[in-house]
């Protein structure tokens, strides 16, 4: 049993995780064909190879060498307390590209083109090195359903925190740097201070990780075995299926909304953000009722709950005419988001603790390894 700062410092973790996350995916393309000035089709293309097909293949490879791995210090914590101050100092080099101070005159510059796709590369094995690790140790230092739910609470308030620190602090920092520092040192700033605060989460969660002992104990399966025994469990394969859907419509809804908001409500473009104030706001009151919901229920009962809710509410999107009314039906939808970010995880630790017991191993890092893969080569 953990104490409860214990598991607090251990969802602060998440803060990182959905910093890094968000910022990358909202600003990196803007940045480097806006302020860099670098040829949009390179930056396509060293987005899609260095981030994209580079993604898909470390995050089950990190998963799996991260279950095989034997230190004195556990299997995973080595890979988080190494990998965040790594984190950090490529996150703040994705936005310090050697300009000089100046924008790129030419912009098929092959130097900069190669540096944006090494570095971007870089960060995301450092980036996915600590995250998956860092959900690994989830379900086996949080045992119950009970301790889950409680953790799921405090990772997905943090994953708020540091989703409105990258789409909405970010811009502000830019902003207020570049008067003093220019445009491209206000981007480097802006990186430092947020690669700071995100890689300072990753040290606060290792406050409150631990592994088993008789986990590290366990001689690990080869490796092709290990992917094979993953990709054929069938309870795996139906969790997948439905985050798969899940991952689909959060996608649909983020590309949706500005259009939405333009086009159907008649509203300003800067009014996108009111719309999912709505969803946040919800969401995060919601987490203690869906918890009472997830104990008495179960995990995936809850998540078949939550996510007919989800749809369910979302059907007005059919009548809504203006802002207000949209700010409404948003309420609703947080409210049913909240029980599907709180139990996701947790469907997935039931996975892995039923595969302990058929194959007589703790994986958590292949199965979330392989998560992340599946949902990258889906979309």
């Amino acid at each position: 049993m953990k104490t409860t700062l214990a598991k607090i410092a251990y969802g602060v973790g998440n803060l990182g995780q959905a910093l890094f996350f968000n910022t990358v995916q909202t600003f990196l393309i803007f940045f480097y064909t806006d302020v860099v000035r670098l040829d949009p089709r390179l930056v396509g293309l060293a987005f899609a190879i260095s981030y994209g097909v580079w993604n898909a293949i470390n995050d089950p490879l990190i998963g799996v060498l991260s279950d095989r791995t034997r230190t004195r210090w556990g299997r995973r914590i080595p890979y988080i307390a190494l990998g965040a101050p790594l984190t950090f100092l490529l996150f703040v080099l994705v936005w310090s590209p050697p300009l000089g101070g100046h924008p790129l005159t030419n912009p098929s510059h092959v130097g900069i083109f190669v540096y944006f796709a090494v570095i971007i590369a870089l960060f995301d094995l450092a980036y996915t090195a600590v995250t998956v690790t860092y959900t690994a140790i989830f379900p086996e230092a949080f045992e119950d359903l009970k301790e889950r739910t409680e953790v799921s609470i405090y990772r997905q308030v943090a994953a708020m925190i540091g989703t409105a620190l990258g789409l909405a602090i970010m811009p502000v920092l830019v902003g207020t740097l570049s008067g003093r520092f220019g445009d491209l040192g206000g981007w480097t700033g802006a990186g430092v201070i947020l690669g700071l605060v995100g890689g300072s989460a990753f040290g606060v969660s290792l406050l409150g990780s631990r592994e088993r002992k008789e986990a590290s104990a366990e001689e690990a399966l080869p490796l092709i075995v290990a992917f094979k025994e993953t990709l054929i469990n069938r309870s795996f394969l139906a969790f997948v299926g439905a985050n798969l859907m899940i991952c689909y419509i959060w996608s649909w809804l983020s590309a949706m909304v500005p259009f939405f908001t333009k086009y159907v409500l008649k509203a300003e473009e800067g009014q996108t953000s009111l719309v999912f104030v709505g969803m946040f706001i919800t969401s995060m009151a919601c987490y203690p009722l869906w918890r009472k919901v997830a104990l008495r229920l179960g995990s995936k009962r809850t998540l078949a709950l939550a996510v007919t809710l989800f749809v369910v509410f979302m059907l007005p999107v059919l009548v809504v005419a203006n802002l207000p009314q949209a700010f409404g039906m948003m309420l609703f939808v947080g409210a049913a988001n909240s029980g599907i970010t709180l139990v996701r995880d947790i469907v997935l630790s039931d996975v892995i603790d039923e595969d302990e017991l058929r194959t007589g191993r703790r994986r958590e890092g292949s199965y979330f390894g392989v998560t992340a893969w599946l949902i990258l080569a889906s979309g």
